[in-house]
């Protein structure tokens, strides 16, 4: 509304020593007013709605149709306050007739420009050749077939003396728009509107440009919420499908648990028995010579690593609540660490954990961030064979940042594709409800995704980043 106003100010088109200044800085801020209320209406109301007018691009298509009305609407008691003497929103024509013609203007200018607007903006962000598809050109002919049938007899209905019909052209649209989509819908309004509007601009009578008007908006209307519920819908199937593969994956982690459970109780009791025989093995064979002394030493220590993991394992996958307590980021990282080294062995990917701070404390549910750490680590290994996997920690302000690093040619990886992305959708989730955030930020060689925690205890070591 200010650059507006401003804009109009310096080009002369409001002159602020006429006495029309103030009409004309209503009218100028008024559009912005109505609109940033009523896409702030439609965002209130869409906010946490599971339904289909919750889901993009619902939201765009009511936020499209609700600001050209909402504008419409207010020009009323906008003139309200406007001095007695002041023009008002006549323009020689009943009002009715101009406010509606006012509405389909604003319809038109909205859903023809602004998708052609967001399209573009998308070219600052391309996508990889190969990620583009080549457009079927079925749908094509079909849409072309539907829209033309409907406007020749649009043209028989206008020779037969009833006048300019729109029902035909929006019968068309609301087909395309469910068929194909809101891209479809788009080519289906340009259409209507280059059909209709001129005939509208001609020598009609005010009743027959208000039907006309209410005919233009209703078929507009239709195509445009017929496109934006088709994707809509096509939204709500994806992320269905995303949940189902996520239940699969559960579902096989939760088998994969009950086997892990089983073997690990199966091979602790003997596993306990060992590392107790090893630490009684190093002290009698202590005085025996260097070489006996230091392989007993080896396999207590061994022994004794085992039984640590044992119990880590166990602890992973038991049935108790884990519940949040004080959890340092070093022990974190050293069990995420310990859980991938042994799925790369004979890989040439390594994973290289660099010290950590025993200052750094979390308040954390030490399972759950396990997993997510764990999740990310073996995305990393997975998209860098042959590479070092670097994992990090250090404090930034009032938080903890890890990071996981690996090299990757990101033009390589979009040409390869990537997998379902349960692991990072699960990740995301656990962080989250820690009160955290998981970001990507990506360099020329490498992805980096970084968990954001709050920190618990401990002074700010290595503040600034990693060293």
């Amino acid at each position: 509304m200010l650059t507006e106003i401003t804009v109009d100010i310096v080009v002369g088109t409001i002159a602020l020593t006429d006495s029309s200044a103030l009409q004309e800085i209503t009218g100028a801020a008024r559009p912005g007013l109505s609109y940033g209320v009523a896409m702030a209406l439609v965002r209130h109301l869409s906010h946490g709605r599971s339904g289909t007018l919750g889901l993009p691009p619902m939201i765009f298509g009511v936020a499209a149709i609700a600001a050209p009305a909402l504008n419409a609407i207010l020009v009323i008691p906008f003139e309200a306050w406007l001095p007695a003497e002041a023009e008002r929103y006549r323009s020689g024509v009943d009002v009715a007739i101009s406010l509606t013609g006012l509405a389909v203007g604003d319809l038109l200018g909205i859903l023809v420009l602004a998708p052609a607007l967001l399209w573009l903006s998308t070219i600052a962000r391309p996508k990889p050749f190969s990620s583009w598809r080549r457009p079927s050109l079925r749908p094509v002919l079909e849409d072309g077939l539907v829209m033309s049938a409907c406007l020749l007899l649009t043209v028989a209905l206008w020779r037969a003396g009833l006048s300019a019909q729109t029902t035909p052209s929006l019968l068309a649209g609301a087909w395309i728009g469910l068929r194909h989509g809101r891209t479809a819908a788009w080519f289906a309004i340009l259409s209507q509107a280059l059909v209709f509007l001129p005939y509208s601009s001609g020598a009609l009578d005010d009743g027959t440009r208000l039907e006309l008007h209410l005919g233009i908006a209703s078929a507009v209307l239709v195509t445009w919420l017929a496109g934006s519920f088709s994707d809509a819908q096509q939204t709500a199937q994806a992320a269905l499908d995303r949940r189902n593969r996520m239940l699969y994956q559960a579902e096989r982690l939760k088998t994969l648990r009950a086997m892990s459970v089983a073997v690990i109780h199966e091979i602790s009791q003997p596993l306990s028995t060992l590392a107790i025989e090893a630490a009684h093995l190093r002290s009698v064979t202590a005085s025996l010579g260097d070489d006996i002394a230091e392989s007993a030493a080896l396999v207590d220590r061994k022994a004794l690593a085992l039984s640590d993991m044992i119990r880590r394992l166990r602890r992973f996958g038991g049935r108790e609540a884990d519940e949040p307590s004080a959890l340092p980021v070093a022990m974190l990282i050293q069990s995420a660490c310990q859980i991938v080294r042994f799925e790369v062995r004979g890989q040439s990917t390594n994973v290289h954990c660099a010290p950590i701070p025993p200052e750094l404390v979390v308040h954390a549910q030490e399972i759950e961030l396990t997993q997510a750490l764990v999740n990310l680590l073996r995305n990393a290994i997975a998209a860098s064979q042959g590479q070092v996997v670097a994992l990090l920690a250090y404090t930034h302000e009032e938080t903890v940042r890890i990071e996981v690093n690996n090299p990757l040619d990101l033009a390589a990886a979009a040409r390869e594709g990537t997998g379902m992305g349960i692991g990072l959708a699960i990740a995301r989730t656990i962080v989250e409800a820690h009160g955290g955030q998981l970001l990507r930020e990506d360099e020329p060689d490498v992805v980096r995704f970084v968990i954001s925690l709050p920190l618990l205890a401990g002074p700010a070591l290595l503040d600034g980043g990693p060293r």
